[in-house]
């Protein structure tokens, strides 16, 4: 498929970057190690607060009561959707709140969020690699928070690697105390394209998260940061991510098994 002049001018400016990056640098608190993904380029601009209708109807049919299913959020398939961007060296389209009142989102049949849906389930239900970590966040919901902090270890070790050789990762955030389905929700996925190690000696790691819609502003920072908590062994949630002066705590994270998609070209010129 042919690519817009856009598309090829961003491939050329992150191809420019990456060799001027110093891959294996050694970060300090004052030098970040940063791929070449930009949340300027590859955030999109609305929030997840997308409403996913999975059924409605009578129970009994036709005479019964009337039962909708529906869940909240598709952060997976935001983040993945997001990376697929990136790989393909297009922006993501420049659609923002203000343009879906008062869904705040594309609405369903709309290219972007039917692609975004699509990159959801991918994420964790369809697929080898979805269903692999559908089930990791099943297990790791239910394990300790001691556990998961050793987990959580091994998977930093991949992150920084995967950062080190300038490729930005999806992390899978675990909040669940509980392997039950209900309580999947509060577990999140978010993109990570950068790291730095704090004066304290731990690491830091820069996310995208889709929680939060890109903003460009100069009154408004939009990084997040992903970090250990103080005193992490002793707490129950001791990771957090720290944003405009707020806080989400998280019992570990692990790096989602992404693989790239290329979006159909309505989704990338919508």
């Amino acid at each position: 498929m042919s690519h817009s002049p856009a598309a090829s001018d961003d491939r050329a400016e992150r191809h420019q970057h990456h060799l001027k990056r110093p891959v294996h640098a050694q970060p300090t608190s004052e030098q970040p190690v940063m791929t070449d993904y930009r949340p300027e380029r590859y955030a999109f601009r609305f929030p997840n607060v997308f409403v996913n209708h999975i059924w409605s109807g009578r129970l009994p049919p036709l005479v019964g009561r009337k039962y909708e299913i529906s869940t909240r959020g598709r952060c997976g398939g935001m983040a993945f959707a997001s990376l697929d961007f990136y790989h393909l060296g297009a922006r993501v389209p420049s659609l923002s709140s203000t343009d879906f009142s008062p869904s705040g989102v594309p609405p369903d049949g709309h290219p972007l969020a039917d692609y975004i849906y699509a990159r959801q389930l991918h994420s964790m239900l369809t697929r080898v690699r979805g269903v692999y970590d559908g089930v990791r966040y099943l297990r790791w919901s239910g394990q300790t928070t001691t556990t998961l902090i050793a987990k959580t270890t091994a998977e930093e070790k991949k992150v920084i690697a995967s950062l080190n050789r300038g490729q930005p990762v999806a992390l899978g955030l675990i909040k669940a105390t509980s392997m039950r389905l209900k309580a999947q929700g509060a577990n999140h996925q978010v993109v990570c394209y950068g790291y730095r190690t704090a004066a304290s000696g731990h690491v830091e790691f820069y996310i995208y998260d889709p929680n939060e819609p890109f903003q460009a502003s100069p009154n408004h920072d939009s990084a997040a940061l992903l970090s250990r908590v103080d005193g992490f062994k002793r707490s129950e949630f001791p990771f957090q991510v720290t944003r405009h002066r707020q806080t989400d705590r998280w019992r570990g994270f692990f790096v989602v098994r992404y693989q790239p998609m290329q979006p159909d070209p309505a989704t990338i010129h919508t």
